[in-house]
């Protein structure tokens, strides 16, 4: 189901593509760990020809700022119709200020995986001693004209979900500008495999994301919610990245983003058209007892400014 009439200043149709082998850091969340290949850029090219693909987000299969041809392939992407570009990164690359200057020239958007404001806590989640380097990187994308550029990307573990009031509150005050924040809920995928100590319950992160969501939207930073059910959001679904593309009239999933799993507690629930549903990842860990259906429906939800 769509709301209808799409905003035609959003862009809402771009293609992810895999500019990774390998990355300088070792999440332990990471849902998509490198394994050294890249598919043939030729059939990305081929697909970005046939469907007149003019934006794309590069990412997986590492940090592509870790690529050492990561401009030529931008520039294969331009010379095949490409026009906007998303860089997903960790931004330790991007602490060589050189780096991070050229990066800001071809780049249209930065998502920088951030996942603690808390050295401690950034270490044990990315198994590294690199905080200072990706601090660095975010500080550099500030200093180079490129906060409104940035998509600060916070995915919500068990590492971190305690700490993110104290995160919202630093982020708003370090980084003003940028564009917005997006809590993601961790994935039960790639190095987590199905390991409770990694991902917390909805029920135990919820109330956390909410304060979260609150301060940010105090200070004037727009900010949204990832991969939870609207369930879990109560009073606060407006902040609903899955609900937010509804709206929209986009499709609820992202391209390449699994489907919620089939629940009886969902097949109930007035708000499934806007809903993300709870994964199938989920739900071997949890069960699904956590989640409860409502009689609302999504056009009783008030959006939150995104």
């Amino acid at each position: 189901m769509k709301t209808g009439k799409k905003d035609s200043s959003w862009i809402s149709e771009q293609l992810c593509v895999q500019a990774a082998s390998t990355c300088n850091i070792y999440c332990a969340y990471c849902q998509n760990p490198p394994d050294g290949k890249m598919p043939p850029l030729s059939r990305t090219l081929a697909a970005i020809k046939k469907r007149g693909i003019t934006a794309v987000s590069l990412e997986g299969g590492g940090d592509p700022a870790a690529n050492p041809d990561l401009f030529r392939l931008t520039a294969e992407l331009r010379a095949a119709g490409v026009s906007r570009f998303m860089l997903s990164t960790n931004a330790v690359a991007l602490a060589d200020r050189k780096f991070c200057a050229r990066a800001v020239k071809e780049m249209d958007f930065f998502t920088v995986n951030f996942p603690s404001h808390l050295p401690e806590i950034y270490a044990r989640a990315t198994r590294s001693v690199k905080f200072h380097l990706a601090l660095e990187g975010l500080e550099n994308l500030k200093a180079c004209g490129a906060e409104g550029k940035l998509r600060l990307f916070h995915i919500v573990s068990a590492f971190n979900y305690r700490a993110l009031p104290g995160f919202a509150a630093w982020a708003a005050k370090k980084f003003s500008g940028m564009a917005f924040a997006n809590l993601t809920f961790v994935r039960n995928a790639g190095r987590v495999e199905n390991n409770p100590d990694l991902v917390p319950r909805y029920t135990a992160a919820a109330p956390f994301v909410k304060i979260a969501l609150a301060r940010f939207k105090l200070a004037g930073i727009k900010a949204v919610a990832q991969n939870l059910p609207l369930c879990q959001l109560r009073s606060f679904e407006g902040f609903s990245f899955e609900f937010q593309r509804w709206l929209r009239g986009d499709e609820v999933f992202e391209e390449g983003v699994a489907k919620g799993a089939a629940s009886a507690a969902c097949r109930g629930c007035g708000l499934r058209p806007a809903c993300c549903g709870a994964r199938a990842d989920y739900l071997r860990v949890y069960g699904a007892a956590e989640l409860s259906p409502s009689a609302k429906k999504p056009g009783a939800i008030r959006p939150e400014g995104f």
